[in-house]
This record gives C-alpha cells, structure tokens and sequence, in this order.
C-alpha cells in the first residue's frame, strides 16, 4: 500500500540502469537492457575469471553459464554508491 515507496524504488532502479547502461558503454562492453533490477552483461571468454576476481574485491555478480551465456553475468542493480563501487572494482578486474 506504500505507493510513495514504490515509485521511489521503481524511479532508483531506472536510475541505476541508465547508469550502468552508460558505464558498459563507456568500457566497450555489450549488455541486454532490462525493466528488472538487474542487467546482463557480456563480459567474453574470460567472464569466470572476471567473476572470480570480482569476488575478491568484495563484489558479487551471478554467473549465467547455467543459462547458456558462459561469456555473461548478472549484475543486481544496487543504490548508487553500490553501483559505483561495482563499476570501478570491474574496471580494475578488467585491466589486469
């Protein structure tokens, strides 16, 4: 019945995809746009290893090779100092 808090939370989410969206494309990377909240990401053959390491930054992702795309994660999005995080944790997995 909280009509207010669900606006809220439906206009964040937006919010955080069109971040994202804008972030994959900065960093050349192919993704499905999404009204969920969360997106999928083409990461590449190396899409394990970048979880992995994601992991160890303290950053967690979903795997999708159960669903036949080995070379994508799942990315939840989070409030924006969450998705920022992600993001500068993915470019440093990235350039190693």
């Amino acid at each position: 019945d909280d009509e207010e808090f669900v606006r809220f939370t439906v206009s964040e989410n937006r919010k955080g995809r069109e971040f994202l969206y804008g972030e994959f494309r900065r960093l050349g990377l192919e993704f499905a746009e999404s009204h969920t909240n969360f997106v999928l990401v083409r990461i590449g053959p190396e899409a394990g290893v970048v979880l992995q390491r994601l992991l160890r930054e303290g950053v967690i992702v979903r795997p999708c090779g159960a669903y036949d795309l080995p070379e994508c994660l799942r990315v939840s999005i989070g409030t924006m100092p969450q998705n920022e995080r992600f993001v500068a944790a993915l470019e440093h997995v990235l350039r190693r």
